[in-house]
């Protein structure tokens, strides 16, 4: 169910986004008690991109200097049906949880529970044998960087109902048994890369990697929306559904990856609850103190190979002053795109509830409105 490819970590390039003009949107989304500067209303940009688009729901959203500076969302949580989305409603980040996961292992190396160069047998000595020797030495830092020499995937998640921690070792096992299907080193995008470094990361800290994202990453930046896999409860419309295109029509659909690839891309959550996470990387670390130091987040955002961080696409924009570190995501019924500008201390996002042909180019037009109110 994985749809990912490289338009994933390098984004659009905003061509004639850029030139949409910013409406003069009424400053009433959010106010707070305390006489913070309100923040934009998106909704006024986003409803002709829905419209013409044809998509059933499109949210969007800006942090700046720790700041949430713009957010919205319109449309519908399920085509076809009448409930609206807010600007609470939780979309899937798809590959964007790519990013999360390499955070988790940076904490992990702050605390020497883990090295950039532990190895996948040093890792679990126990399942040397088991392991093609290609995989042996295969670190930490390759899995992140997909230059492990691993498959795109991989189908094998052990027992239906065993713990996810089990099918994630058992489709390590699955997967490392048989020779690398790419040359170990060279750059090829793998989900199966992060599933296994979230293995790792299970076996130093003893948690499973659903426990370790909540207490290190969710809790502490207060991501309350933030979850797994499906949204809605029990296939209601509590919550936004995905599409996928059918006939030039979005058709709703209900599903997610397989469970044990969270590690990957199984995250949702609202798009200010996002920011939050974006807003730590746009800091080098800083916004919230204390949680990643800024030594870490220049190593996550070193690229390794084809322009290739730690769960970042890294670009040169004009509008970024220099480095730009992009992602998009997608389970193939929903799409998500971020751009972050550690310069600027600025970083946005935009999601639909929907895949297809026509939702990369929806999206950027609306990153392309953002990047020119904010950073022009």
């Amino acid at each position: 169910m994985c749809e990912m490819n490289r338009r994933e970590f390098v984004g659009g390039v905003f061509g004639s986004a850029l030139a949409m003009a910013w409406p003069q949107a009424a400053n009433a989304a959010d106010r707070n008690t305390s006489g913070a500067a309100a923040v934009d209303d998106l909704d006024v940009v986003l409803a002709p991109v829905l419209r013409e688009s044809g998509l059933p729901a499109l949210a969007a959203g800006a942090v700046k200097e720790g700041r949430i500076c713009a957010a919205g969302a319109v449309g519908l949580r399920m085509a076809g049906a009448p409930a609206r989305v807010t600007v609470e409603e939780k979309f899937h980040i798809g590959s964007c949880t790519k990013a999360m996961t390499a955070t988790l292992a940076a904490m992990a190396v702050e605390e020497d529970k883990l090295k950039w160069e532990s190895s996948l047998a040093s890792i679990f000595p126990e399942r040397r044998d088991k392991m093609d020797s290609a995989f042996r030495e295969v670190t930490l830092e390759m899995l992140l960087t997909h230059r492990a020499g691993l498959p795109h995937d991989g189908s094998y998640y052990g027992k239906p109902r065993a713990p996810v921690t089990e099918q994630r070792l058992a489709y390590m096992d699955a997967v490392l048994a048989e020779p690398p299907p790419n040359k170990v080193d060279s750059f090829n995008y793998s989900n199966a890369g992060y599933l296994i470094a979230g293995a790792m990361l299970e076996r130093v800290t003893a948690k499973s990697w659903e426990e370790a994202i909540r207490e290190r990453l969710f809790k502490p930046l207060a991501m309350t929306t933030a979850g797994f896999g499906v949204a809605m409860t029990d296939r209601q419309t509590d919550q936004p559904w995905g599409h996928v295109l059918k006939d030039n029509n979005f058709v709703p659909r209900y599903g997610d990856n397989h469970r044990a690839l969270g590690p990957a891309g199984t995250v949702h959550c609202s798009i200010k609850d996002y920011l939050k996470f974006a807003a730590l990387h746009a800091s080098l670390g800083s916004r919230p103190p204390g949680l990643l130091n800024k030594e870490s987040c220049d190593k996550l955002h070193e690229p390794a190979k084809d322009g290739y961080a730690m769960g970042w696409g890294v670009v040169d924009r004009s509008w970024a002053r220099g480095k730009a570190l992009t992602h998009a995501g997608s389970n193939t019924m929903n799409y998500f795109v971020v751009w972050v500008a550690p310069k600027l201390d600025f970083a946005l996002a935009v999601a639909t509830n929907a895949a297809g042909d026509k939702a990369p180019a929806a999206l950027d037009r609306v990153a392309g409105a953002l990047v020119k109110k904010f950073c022009s």
